[in-house]
C-alpha cells in the first residue's frame, strides 16, 4: 500500500541525499531519467524493474549491503489494493476451467505492454476470466474500471482516463480536459509501473484506445461482448461454452454436495454449458433444499419455460441477453429474432436474407453486427449459429414483436425458398442439366456444380426439415419433385444417412398420389439407399420387389427396366446370383429397347457382376469390357460424367479379378488403368480410394514395398479428405490396416 510503496522511495531518497547527489546528478550517473527517479522517491512508481534498480545502485556507488537493501525494498510484496478506489472485484470462488486461456494470457502478459481483448456471448464468463487472470500476475497495482458498455450512457474516454489517473496519482487534482492531453498524462504516469488494468464491459474501441500505453510494463485487459475488431496490436481470447467436464465441475462446486452426476450432466446440457446459466441453475437448486436435480430438469426441459427457470435472485439469463439485444440496430434485431425460425443449428447468408427480407449487402451487415456483439457465432465454414439459450431468447422476442400471421408467413417463405433452391441445386447433377440451366439458379448463387453441391450439403439441416413439413402438410407432389431432383446428386453423397428419410418420404408421397410409375421410381431410390448408404441388402429386396410390381402395372417400359435393375442390384448384394442375373438381363433388354443411355451400362455391369458372383470370374471379364465399350461408343454413351464414373468402377472390378487370380503383372496394369480412370472424376471418390489400395496390395505381392507405401499414403490422404465414417468404407479401412502391417514402416 502507500507506506509499503514509500519504503522503497524513502530508502532511495535517503541514499541519494547521503551520497550528496541531486536528482539530475543521479540521473546522469545512472542513466535513469530524473523524472523516473522522482516518481520512485515519491512512491508513484513503486515496483521498478530489476535492471533499473541495478543502474541506480551503480550510480550511487552502493556497497554490497546497501545494494541488497535497495533491491529487497524494490522486491517487497505489495498489496493489490488501489488507493484510488479501483480495486478488482472479488474473484469467483468457484471459478472453473479456462486453463488454456489463462495460460495464453499469462504468456502474453510477459511481453509488455500487452493488450488482451476477451470477447464472447452474454453470460460466457468474460469478467470472471479477466479477474482470475489479473489476480494471477505479479503486479504493483491492479485497477478495475467498469466501462458500463451496455448502459444507455457508457463512460466516456475522458471519464475513464480521469479515474485511472487519480487512482495511480492521488495528488493529481486536475485532469486535462482534452482527451489527447489526459492520455499523454496517463501514459507518463504508468511508463515504468507494473500495472494490470482491467477495462470491463467496453462498448467500442474509442472507449479503450486512449488507455493503451505505447510502452512500459503495463497490461491492459479488456472485456466486451463486442469483438472490438478495430483495435490493433491485440491478443484476442474468444470465449465459448465450457467443456463438458468443466461444466459438471462448476455445478458440483456450487452445490457442494454429492449430487448424482447424471442429473448434473443433464442440467449442464440444458444450460448449454454457459457459465452464467450454470451458476443460476446451481444456485437455484442449492437454495431449494427439497429439490432434486430431476425437479430442476423438469423445469428446464420445457423450452417455453427454460429462460424463466434460469432465474436465481437478481440473476436472470434473459436479462443478460436483453442488454445485448437492445444494443442492436433495427435490422439486426429483426434478423436476430427471425433466426429462431431456422430449423437446423446453423444458417448461411442466403437463408438469413430470406428471413430478414433484405438484399445480400444489408443482410451481411446485420450478420456482422450480430457477430460483433457476440449474439451470433461465425463458424470456420462461414456459417452462422447461436447456442440454444440464445435461440430460445430469439424465439421469445419473435413472439413478442411479430404477430402469429407474420410468423406463419415467414415460415412459409423459408420453406418455399429452401425447397425451390434444393431442386435447382439438385438439377446441376442431372445428365442434361447444363443445357437447360434456369436463370433462377444463377440468381441463387448456384453457378457451378461444386457450388450447388456445397449448398445442398451445408443447408441439408434446413431443407430436410422443410421437406418433412411439406410431407406433413400433404404437399405430396412437391415432396416427390424435390426428391426426384436430388437423386443424381445423392450418388455423390452416399455417406449421408438421411437419404433414407428423403426417399421414404417421397415413396410414401407417391403412394398417396396413387401413381404406379412414381411409386416404382421412388421405391427404387429407397432400395438404393439400403444397398449403398446403409449396407442393408436384405432390407433393399422388399422395396425393389414392390417397385417392379408398380412398374409392371404402370406399363412404362423404361420404369420396368429400372425396377428390374434395382431388383438385380438388391439380389446381387444379397448374394442371390441367379436372381440377380435374371433381373439384370431383363433390365438390359429394357434399356436397349427404350434407348436409355444411363441405364444400359449399369445393367451390363450387374450382368458381369452376377456372372462373377456365380464363380465365373474370367467369364465376367469380357462382360465388363462390354460395359466400357457401351459408355465409349457414341451410339450408346451416356453423359460424360456418368461415363467416367462407370468406367472407373468397372476398371476397379477388372483389377479385383486379376488380384483374386494372383496374376500380379496383369493386376498391376489393371490397377494403373483403374487409378487413371478414377482420377478423372470431378471430386474425390471412394472408387479412387479402392483403386489405390488395390495397387498397394499388388505392389506388396510383387515385393515393391516403396511403391506400395506410396500408394497407401495416398490412400490415407484420400480417406482423410473424404472424411467419411460411412459403413461402405469399413472394408477398405480394414484392408488398409492389413497392408500397413505387411508393408511395414517406411
Amino acid at each position: 500500500m502507500a507506506d509499503d510503496g514509500a519504503s522503497f522511495g524513502t530508502l532511495l531518497r535517503r541514499l541519494r541525499v547521503t551520497a550528496g547527489l541531486t536528482l539530475d546528478q543521479l540521473a546522469e550517473a545512472s542513466g535513469v531519467t530524473g523524472r523516473a527517479i522522482s516518481d520512485m522517491e515519491r512512491g508513484v512508481s513503486r515496483r521498478p524493474r530489476v535492471s533499473t534498480v541495478q543502474l541506480i545502485a551503480d550510480g550511487l556507488r552502493l556497497d554490497p549491503d546497501q545494494r541488497a537493501a535497495l533491491a529487497a525494498a524494490a522486491r517487497a510484496p505489495r498489496s493489490p489494493a488501489v488507493v484510488g478506489g479501483l480495486p478488482l472485484p472479488r474473484a469467483a470462488l468457484d471459478f472453473t476451467g479456462r486453463d488454456d486461456d489463462l495460460a495464453r494470457i499469462a504468456g502474453w502478459a510477459e511481453l509488455t505492454p500487452a493488450l488482451v481483448v476477451i470477447s464472447g456471448a452474454p453470460g460466457i464468463g468474460k469478467t470472471s476470466l479477466a479477474v482470475q487472470a489479473a489476480q494471477a500476475w505479479t503486479a504493483e497495482e491492479r485497477l478495475f474500471v467498469d466501462l458500463r458498455g451496455l448502459d444507455t450512457r457508457p463512460l466516456t474516454p475522458d471519464a475513464v482516463l480521469g479515474r485511472l489517473i487519480r487512482a495511480v496519482s492521488p495528488a493529481q487534482r486536475a485532469v486535462p480536459r482534452k482527451t489527447e492531453e489526459a492520455a499523454a498524462l496517463w501514459h507518463s504516469l504508468v511508463r515504468e509501473r507494473r500495472l494490470v488494468v482491467v477495462l470491463d464491459n467496453a462498448v467500442d474501441e474509442d472507449q479503450v484506445r486512449p488507455v493503451i500505453p505505447p510502452n512500459g510494463p503495463v497490461v491492459v485487459l479488456v472485456t466486451s461482448r463486442r469483438r472490438l475488431s478495430g483495435l490493433e496490436g491485440v491478443h484476442r481470447v474468444r470465449l465459448g461454452a465450457l467443456p463438458d467436464p468443466d461444466a459438471l465441475t462448476l455445478l458440483t462446486r456450487i452445490l457442494d454436495e454429492d449430487s448424482p452426476p447424471e442429473g448434473l450432466r443433464r442440467i449442464a446440457e440444458l444450460c448449454v454449458n454457459v457459465p452464467l446459466a450454470l451458476r443460476i441453475a446451481g444456485n437455484r437448486l442449492a437454495s431449494r433444499p427439497g429439490w432434486t436435480p430431476e425437479d430442476l430438469i423438469v423445469r428446464l426441459a420445457a423450452q417455453e419455460r427454460r429462460l424463466d427457470a434460469l432465474t436465481a435472485g437478481d440473476l436472470r439469463i434473459e436479462a443478460a441477453f436483453t442488454l445485448s439485444y437492445e444494443q442492436l440496430s433495427g435490422i439486426a434485431r429483426r434478423l436476430f429474432r427471425r433466426l429462431a425460425l431456422v430449423a437446423g443449428p446453423s444458417t448461411g447468408t442466403e437463408l438469413a436474407g430470406v428471413l430478414v427480407g433484405e438484399p445480400a449487402p444489408v443482410t451481411e451487415t446485420a450478420l456482422d453486427e450480430l457477430v460483433e456483439l457476440s449474439l451470433l457465432q461465425l463458424r470456420p465454414d462461414g456459417r452462422f449459429e447461436f447456442h440454444d439459450l440464445l435461440r430460445l431468447y430469439a424465439g421469445v422476442q419473435l413472439g413478442r414483436e411479430e404477430s402469429a400471421a407474420e410468423r406463419e408467413r415467414l415460415t412459409r417463405r423459408r420453406d418455399v425458398w429452401l425447397l425451390d433452391t434444393a431442386m435447382m441445386a439438385g438439377r446441376f447433377f442431372e445428365p442434361e442439366f447444363h443445357a437447360t440451366r434456369p436463370d433462377a439458379a444463377v440468381a441463387a448463387g448456384l453457378t457451378t456444380e461444386a457450388r450447388a453441391g456445397d449448398w445442398l450439403r451445408a443447408e441439408a439441416e434446413n431443407w430436410l426439415p422443410a421437406l418433412r413439413q411439406a410431407a406433413e402438410d400433404g404437399d405430396d407432389r412437391r415432396v416427390v419433385d424435390v426428391a426426384e431432383s436430388l437423386h443424381w446428386f445423392s450418388d455423390g453423397w452416399a455417406s449421408w444417412p438421411q437419404w433414407e428419410d428423403v426417399f421414404t418420404l417421397s415413396s410414401r408421397a407417391a403412394e398417396r398420389l396413387d401413381d404406379d410409375a412414381l411409386r416404382a421410381v421412388h421405391l427404387g431410390y429407397l432400395a438404393w439407399v439400403h444397398i449403398v448408404c446403409l449396407r442393408q441388402p436384405e432390407q433393399a429386396i422388399e422395396p425393389a420387389r414392390r417397385a417392379l410390381e408398380c412398374a409392371v402395372r404402370s406399363g412404362d417400359r423404361r420404369q420396368i427396366a429400372w425396377a428390374e435393375y434395382y431388383a438385380a442390384w438388391a439380389s446381387h448384394e444379397a448374394r442371390q446370383w441367379s436372381a440377380s442375373l435374371e433381373h439384370a438381363r431383363a433390365a438390359v433388354a429394357g434399356f436397349r429397347a427404350t434407348g436409355d443411355r444411363e441405364g444400359l451400362p449399369n445393367g451390363l455391369t450387374l450382368c458381369a457382376m452376377a456372372v462373377r458372383g456365380m464363380g465365373s470370374a474370367d467369364d465376367a471379364v469380357p462382360l465388363f469390357e462390354d460395359v466400357i465399350e457401351a459408355v465409349t461408343d457414341p451410339a450408346t454413351a451416356p453423359s460424360p460424367r456418368i461415363a467416367l464414373y462407370i468406367v472407373a468402377g468397372v476398371r476397379g472390378f477388372l483389377t479385383e479379378i486379376e488380384v483374386e487370380a494372383e496374376r500380379w503383372p496383369a493386376a498391376l496394369r489393371r490397377a494403373g488403368d483403374s487409378i487413371a480412370a478414377a482420377e478423372r472424376l470431378e471430386q474425390p471418390h471412394d472408387v479412387l480410394l479402392t483403386a489405390r489400395v488395390d495397387r498397394a496390395l499388388v505392389y506388396a505381392r510383387l515385393g515393391e514395398t516403396a511403391s506400395g507405401r506410396a500408394d497407401l499414403e495416398a490412400a490415407r490422404e484420400l480417406l482423410a479428405e473424404l472424411g467419411a465414417e460411412a459403413p461402405r468404407l469399413g472394408p477398405v479401412r480394414a484392408r488398409m490396416a492389413e497392408l500397413e502391417r505387411q508393408l511395414g514402416p517406411g
